[in-house]
């Protein structure tokens, strides 16, 4: 048995590397590509140009001017697909390309953005917190279950958690009331009532007010 596992060991460690790793790329045949050595299979595209390094983002600028926002390989300076790793289906990597402009087009379309028109940032921000709902909730009511705060902070968090969830309703009632004696005189005996049942927020009572208000004969 103790054979058989050495065996098994052995042979996984000398299992190729799978395609399209670092470690895959380290045994392709290389190339100067700018003066910067690169594997063979990699995919500078022809017309583009290589930037300084600057520890982060891939070196690649293409034909149009614009640089590569990908992270850089610290092996090669490049990111690992222009460095001509990655996936080896260029079919897949085209359907994903374009399931990822469609999706785009479907976002700039919800947000309104179109060539006259920009989104509103307040749009923008509420469908992204919409993809992260459940991080915004667990983030409010985080401080509730931290024990290092003191209960006054831990009061505040439950305050504004409860704004946040159940926000009190609040109502205005505006009503005209007559200024002197000639108006009210001027008003009949049904706008006297439905002026009475507003002042008592009565409004669906009506039936109650006429044994507040003198009857006229």
């Amino acid at each position: 048995m103790p054979d058989s596992e050495n065996s098994d060991v052995d042979q996984d460690a000398q299992a190729p590397p799978r395609e399209g790793t670092l470690d895959w790329l380290a045994l392709q045949p290389t190339v100067l590509v700018d003066g910067l050595e690169l594997p063979a299979v990699h995919r500078v595209p022809a017309g583009a140009t290589l930037a300084p390094d600057d520890g982060r983002n891939c070196r690649v600028v293409r034909p149009d001017g614009v640089r590569c926002g990908a992270p850089r390989t610290r092996s090669y300076g490049v990111c690992l697909v222009h460095a001509g790793g990655g996936s080896r289906d260029h079919a897949a990597l085209s359907r994903q390309g374009h399931a990822a402009k469609a999706k785009m087009r479907q976002r700039r379309t919800l947000l309104g953005i179109g060539a006259h028109r920009s989104g509103d940032p307040r749009q923008i921000a509420r469908v992204a917190a919409l993809a992260r709902a459940e991080s915004l909730a667990d983030a409010l009511l985080a401080p509730l279950d931290d024990d290092e705060l003191g209960s006054l902070a831990r009061q505040r968090a439950a305050v504004v958690a409860l704004d946040a969830t159940f926000p009190l309703a609040t109502a205005s009632i505006e009503v005209s009331l007559p200024v002197d004696e000639a108006s009210v005189s001027t008003l009949s005996w049904q706008e006297m009532q439905v002026l009475a049942a507003r002042l008592l927020d009565q409004d669906e009572t009506y039936q109650d007010v006429p044994a507040l208000l003198p009857v006229q004969d």
